[in-house]
């Protein structure tokens, strides 16, 4: 995990608001509370109910509505590192996503999904082309 610690840390306040916004709306969908969890475990948080761990989430917030793009892509890695927690734990791992006007939630992995190269070229860093597992936007369950 070397290369991780190399590369450098886009993640700004304004995500981290959005992010807790999200976490917000989640806890009181789903009657829970949210902890941030430490980057080296790779998913943003983890969720507990009576004391106990009931699962495990990674937030996004998108700049466009929901029915924009067909697919929702997500690292390889982000999906891996998903399917080993809840391998260790027997806990499920999602998705939560709010764009401009719904936010909606799928388990990681997804049922159905395809893999292929994406990324964002934005930020000019070569890493961020990698391989991607796309969800269908169809199978977001909607929360808010």
């Amino acid at each position: 995990m070397e290369w991780l610690m190399n590369r450098p840390f886009y993640e700004t306040q304004a995500d981290r608001r959005n992010e807790q916004e999200l976490a917000d709306i989640i806890s009181s969908t789903y009657n829970c509370d949210l902890h941030k969890m430490p980057i080296k475990l790779s998913l943003d948080f983890m969720a507990m109910r009576d004391g106990k761990a009931v699962a495990f989430f990674e937030m996004r917030n998108r700049s466009n509505e929901m029915k924009g793009y067909p697919t929702y892509m997500l690292s390889l890695y982000k999906c891996m590192m998903a399917k080993l927690l809840h391998q260790t734990t027997g806990l499920p791992a999602f998705l939560a996503v709010q764009w401009t006007d719904v936010a909606g939630i799928v388990k990681i992995p997804p049922d159905n999904f395809t893999v292929e190269i994406g990324g964002t070229v934005r930020r000019n860093d070569p890493q961020d082309i990698e391989p991607m597992v796309y969800f269908n936007v169809s199978d977001f369950k909607i929360i808010k």
